[in-house]
């Protein structure tokens, strides 16, 4: 019993103690209230920014707010492929990436294409993917898509 109260008496001591040291720290030598009995909001309102040695100083100089940049506007959507009139049909195709090869038929009859071959004009095979075969035409880019 005698251990339990020379605990208590300890404790109760290093508390009284610590609060003591912490009210005098928290005094500046014009003070009278101590720091830890002001309320926060009390302090923020009546301490002018700047004001006295513990204000921090303004080592990377002050913010100032920019306002927001307006976004950029949106990129035009590409024009939808329009029809290559010149009556070529797809009949078949295998896209393999440098491999790739179609059928395609005219009316003088079938033929096979792969990418970079020319056709009749300024009209090249760009590229051959699973959606059909595009040509690069004078008025821009076409596609020849299968018939369904």
């Amino acid at each position: 019993m005698a251990r339990l109260a020379g605990f208590v008496a300890a404790v109760a001591t290093g508390f009284g103690a610590g609060h003591l040291g912490l009210s005098l720290i928290g005094r500046d030598a014009g003070d009278t209230v101590s720091a830890l009995d002001t309320p926060v909001a009390a302090t923020a309102e009546t301490a002018p920014v700047g004001a006295g040695s513990s204000a921090w100083p303004a080592a990377f100089g002050l913010y100032e707010p920019q306002p927001p940049a307006p976004p950029e506007p949106p990129a035009p959507p590409e024009p939808p492929p329009q029809a290559f009139d010149a009556g070529l049909v797809l009949k078949g195709l295998m896209a393999n990436g440098a491999q790739s090869w179609a059928i395609v038929a005219d009316p003088s009859g079938d033929f096979l294409l792969r990418v970079g071959d020319r056709l009749q004009g300024d009209v090249t095979v760009t590229s051959i993917s699973p959606e059909g075969v595009w040509l690069d035409t004078p008025t821009g880019k076409v596609l020849i898509a299968f018939d369904y």
